[in-house]
């Protein structure tokens, strides 16, 4: 995948700043000029996604709206590669802000979820995947991408 320099001002203490400037790891699936999206390491379920604005913003309180077009848009290419690659039923969106709404790192992102009948979208619980696993999915959702 192409690298889109990343311009905007870094927030040296934010992982996802870190991850975007490649400072840190991730496995990437997309990226536009103002938003890049990356497994979580958390696969529960299985193709959980990050889509991360590239400018530093807190939350939805402060976002400006060409970073919110960005996401917006990688979010939209994302989940139709999601439902395909894995066959999908359907998706859950959650994007949650400050500590009272569940935000846990402070930069504006959302999670897709991909979901299937008769699945529990209220399981919780941290299930890492290994590198494998998670490059192996990346491809397969990757590979729906570059088809559309």
């Amino acid at each position: 995948m192409p690298f889109v320099s990343f311009v905007d001002e870094m927030n040296s203490d934010c992982i996802f700043c870190k991850i975007i400037a490649r400072q840190a790891s991730a496995v990437f699936v997309y990226e536009n000029a103002g938003a890049v999206a990356f497994l979580d390491l958390n696969q529960n379920p299985k193709g959980h996604m990050l889509v991360v604005t590239k400018k530093h913003c807190r939350n939805i309180f402060d976002i400006d709206d060409e970073s919110g077009r960005a996401v917006m848009r990688a979010a939209r290419v994302v989940a139709n590669a999601l439902r395909a690659a894995l066959n999908a039923d359907g998706l859950t969106v959650s994007q949650r802000n400050e500590r009272a709404g569940g935000q846990d790192v402070f930069h504006f992102h959302m999670h897709l979820f991909p979901r299937y009948h008769n699945d529990d979208p209220s399981a919780r619980g941290f299930q890492p995947a290994g590198a494998d696993e998670m490059e192996a999915t990346a491809r397969k959702i990757g590979a729906k991408i570059a088809d559309n």
